[in-house]
């Protein structure tokens, strides 16, 4: 429900939203590449048996990005990628707790994977001091990916496995961009962000054969920007 309803204001504020009212005509038509984390948050970072429960840990993340605006409003677009490494050490503490001491437990995991596809729109404030802030509302689909888990306990065997494989969802993102113009052509970057999805994953142990995921992050990260449209072109 969540994903749902953040979904739906995002859309209504996309299509209410017109990045072609009147502007400055100085207009940018810029490409970005960023560099930074991803921090998982609410039931996604969950490192207890809970429903929904993620046990994911911070990881590394990277994003292409198209920005055209003008003085106020803008058109923005982008793909990324965030990881994330699954706790092995909280996921195996819990099966400690719950077996209560019985046997010697070993997990195998690797990591959550997501690969985003965004466009949506910008909000600016005018240029100061060659610094210009931002708000970026997006939409779009995910790409996600379970990571293969095995469960082994030295008197039971395999107590529990999931394979990896892939979910897609739709995706929601907001964020703040704060620039700083080095000259007319680059600028650095520092971007913040929130992103919402609800992939479905496989599980052919579970009683359902399948489950959904709701993997809500953060993202923070600097970058590189080069303006493709300057005054004199």
């Amino acid at each position: 429900m969540p994903m749902r309803k953040t979904f739906a204001i995002l859309t209504v504020l996309v299509l209410v939203t017109s990045p072609g009212q009147a502007q400055d005509k100085v207009r940018k038509s810029v490409f970005g590449a960023n560099a930074g984390v991803s921090v998982p948050i609410n039931e996604f970072a969950y490192h207890t048996f809970t429903y929904d429960a993620g046990f994911a840990s911070p990881g590394p993340m990277l994003e292409a990005e198209y920005l055209y605006y003008g003085k106020f409003f803008g058109f923005s677009s982008s793909i990324g990628y965030s990881g994330f490494f699954f706790n092995e050490n909280a996921y195996r503490s819990e099966y400690d707790r719950t077996l209560g001491g019985y046997g010697t437990n070993d997990v195998s995991a690797g990591n959550y994977q997501v690969i985003k596809f965004l466009a949506g729109f910008t909000l600016k404030i005018p240029e100061i001091n060659h610094t210009e802030v931002m708000l970026l509302f997006h939409l779009g689909y995910a790409a996600c990916f379970h990571p293969e888990l095995r469960v082994t306990n030295s008197e039971l065997g395999l107590i529990n496995s999931v394979a990896r494989n892939k979910g897609g969802s739709p995706v929601a993102n907001a964020g703040l961009k704060i620039n700083y113009w080095l000259n007319e052509r680059y600028s650095v970057s520092l971007n913040g962000s929130v992103t919402t999805t609800e992939p479905s994953f496989g599980d052919a142990t579970g009683p359902g054969r399948s489950f959904n995921m709701l993997m809500n992050y953060t993202s923070v990260n600097v970058g590189f920007i080069m303006n493709l449209k300057t005054p004199s072109l």
